[in-house]
């Protein structure tokens, strides 16, 4: 029995599994376009809701979407997101065992009502993706952060490149939904051309400006000192965001805060998993006013109230600033992103941006290292990921650790290596006998049997039909032995085959995105890398402009952003200096009509304020304020104003 045509209505969707009233200013066109098989490119600012944009269509259309994204922290909260909300949801990343993905895959192939795939990009070609998506009924294409197709772009990312091949393999007339917040009109074009877009596609873009958001640069020589008149001026009570550089600068920062009785905390991704976590939901749930973070931390999380974000130092390009100072306001009421500016910052931007590119053979240096640390044969180690320690990696191969992370960075950026990020990822079980062979070994196998009986009534009988996250703590604690012996027994049971045990994993990780090349033959693209160089200088130049401008900071961005006629918002430090000056200083059309009036008379104040209009009242006395000091104008001994001497 078909649907009703009113059943997969895109409002009666948003309604039933976000529980919004109506959609926001932008979106229900964008939903329209892909209902209509257009392929699509939303431009959304931070907060304007793109993943409506692609999650309502792909309920609306029959089939599977599949949504490619670079961050496993962003997968993991959407499709965490969308469980919650009852919807079936998988995600293919980095760190999953073979068993998992195989899992997972199966899942989206043979039913169970899964509606979204989110995958990695580079798991996209895989001969077991490749497999697998040839099976699924796919009725959407979703390519999140799509600036990371393009080389003009600030975080641009190899793997991207080859979704269009995707497509090829998707049945005829499967459209594509891009998104993104940040892409200049260069960009924009590079998404269509990479995309493959066809005849009659759709572009939609909001404007960048956030009417309510007042963008400040303070020139400042202690920002510590200028960091607390800012958080003072806003309220100590209010919820903020303080973006440092480092690791040990959030520390710092959050314990010089709290010295000064200022509810706030430190989070970088050096923390242990159960840290991060903690802190981030104290900020959450407004058990900590700040947090002081490193820019590991934003991504993903809505917290509309943000009424502060505060940059110690300029991030690297406007497009990273334009996204960390959005996560401010988000809820349309007045916030604030104030970027603290020192005597020297502009020459470090460049400083460390010429460092970014190290010598040729200093990256190949770096990428035979990797091979070592990983022991990874030529020829090897495509896409198996491993824990990866940059601080111990740079000790062990005596390489300075600015040098390893810049030529890492040039590694992922020409698709050789891909660093993830630090994400928590608790241990998950699934039980892969059937239920009449587990009870077999149990009873064959004593020693094991209090452990499964654990795992059946502390996790369900879920465990026998899907991958389910446990406690290894709670095992533990519920056995009376401690969390090793557990864990010795859990690889004993995946290692006979009773189940599938995927240990927790809480570590920054890195994998090869190729075949292990042998160093001396790594084929790295010089005339690529120059041009990257000279993007990263110009996006530089870009920041250091917005340090030093003089014209309003909205206009800065939305020009940069190819915005055609941006308006002044009125609210940034820059219109607000303006405003106070034109207020201050004499109002030049005001200055001869007064004189005149009093080269004709002495004239009592009110007198002279009576030959304007009302609305001039304020100016006129402003102005005959301003002429009696320069000595133009005097009052004489009766009080009447008369000529000067």
């Amino acid at each position: 029995m078909s649907p009703s045509p009113t059943e997969f209505a895109p409002l009666a969707l948003l309604r039933e599994h976000w529980g919004h009233e109506k959609f926001r200013p932008g979106q229900e066109d964008i939903i329209n376009s892909v209902l209509n098989g257009h392929d699509t490119l939303a431009l959304l600012p931070t907060g304007g809701g793109k993943s409506i944009c692609f999650q309502v269509p792909a309920l609306a259309r029959p089939g599977i979407c599949i949504v490619v994204s670079p961050l496993i922290a962003l997968m993991k909260d959407q499709v965490d997101n969308l469980r919650r909300r009852g919807l079936k949801a998988e995600a293919i990343y980095a760190g999953m065992s073979h068993q998992e993905i195989d899992h997972a895959l199966d899942n989206c192939v043979y039913g169970r009502n899964v509606k979204f795939l989110y995958v990695s990009p580079e798991r996209l070609l895989t001969e077991l993706f490749q497999v697998r998506v040839a099976k699924m009924h796919v009725g959407l294409l979703a390519v999140d952060e799509a600036h990371c197709l393009s080389q003009w772009g600030y975080d641009f990312r190899p793997p991207y490149l080859r979704i269009a091949e995707l497509r090829e393999k998707l049945p005829p007339g499967t459209p594509v939904i891009a998104l993104t917040a940040t892409a200049t009109a260069q960009v924009q074009a590079d998404i269509v051309e990479k995309l493959r877009f066809r005849p009659g596609f759709g572009v939609f873009r909001q404007s960048f400006a956030r009417p309510r958001l007042s963008y400040s640069v303070l020139q400042t020589e202690d920002k510590l000192r200028r960091l607390l008149e800012v958080l003072r001026g806003v309220g100590p009570d209010k919820t903020g965001i303080v973006y440092a550089r480092t690791r040990r600068q959030t520390e710092d920062t959050a314990t010089f805060l709290q010295q000064h009785r200022f509810s706030a905390a430190a989070y970088h991704a050096g923390l242990p998993a159960e840290k991060r976590t903690k802190v981030q939901q104290d900020w959450i749930q407004d058990r900590t006013r700040l947090i002081v973070a490193t820019n590991a931390f934003g991504m993903g999380i809505d917290k509309p109230t943000v009424r502060l974000v505060l940059h110690l130092d300029a991030p690297d390009t406007l497009e990273a600033y334009y996204q960390e100072a959005g996560r401010a306001g988000r809820d349309g009421l007045n916030a604030f992103a104030v970027l603290l500016a020192g005597p020297n910052d502009s020459d470090e931007l460049r400083r460390r941006t010429n460092q970014s590119f190290p010598p040729l053979d200093t990256v190949k240096r770096v990428y035979q290292a990797l091979a070592n640390y990983s022991q990874t044969a030529v020829g090897g180690g495509e896409l198996a990921a491993f824990e990866f320690d940059m601080q111990q990696f740079a000790e062990t191969y005596r390489i300075k650790a600015v040098d390893a992370h810049n030529s890492l960075k040039i590694l992922q950026r020409e698709g050789f290596v891909q660093l993830n990020e630090a994400v928590n990822q608790p241990a998950r079980v699934h039980l892969i006998l059937s239920h009449q062979d587990l009870y077999a070994f149990q009873v064959a196998n004593a020693q094991h049997d209090l452990l499964i009986k654990a795992l059946l009534r502390l996790h369900g009988g879920e465990l026998f039909s899907d991958f389910q996250t446990i406690s290894e703590n709670a095992l533990a604690t519920h056995l009376r032995r401690s969390v090793v012996e557990v864990r010795q027994q859990l690889r004993y049971l995946h290692t006979a085959g009773i189940l599938h045990y995927q240990p927790r994993q809480e570590s920054p990780q890195a994998l090869f995105t190729t075949p292990r090349y042998d160093a001396s033959k790594l084929p790295l693209d010089q005339v690529k890398m120059t041009a990257a160089r000279d993007l990263a200088r110009a996006k530089t130049q870009a920041v250091a402009q917005y340090l030093s401008g003089t014209r309003c900071r909205q206009i800065l961005l939305l020009t940069y952003f190819d915005e055609a006629d941006p308006a002044r918002c009125g609210i940034c430090d820059i219109c607000l200096a303006e405003k106070k000056a034109a207020q201050a200083a004499p109002a030049p059309s005001l200055r001869e009509p007064i004189l005149t009036q009093v080269r004709q008379g002495a004239l009592a104040p009110r007198e002279l304020l009576a030959a304007f209009a009302p609305k001039d009242a304020t100016a006129v006395t402003a102005t005959v304020r301003e002429l009696v000091d320069r000595g133009e104008l005097a009052y004489a001994a009766d009080g009447r104003l008369v000529m000067g001497v």
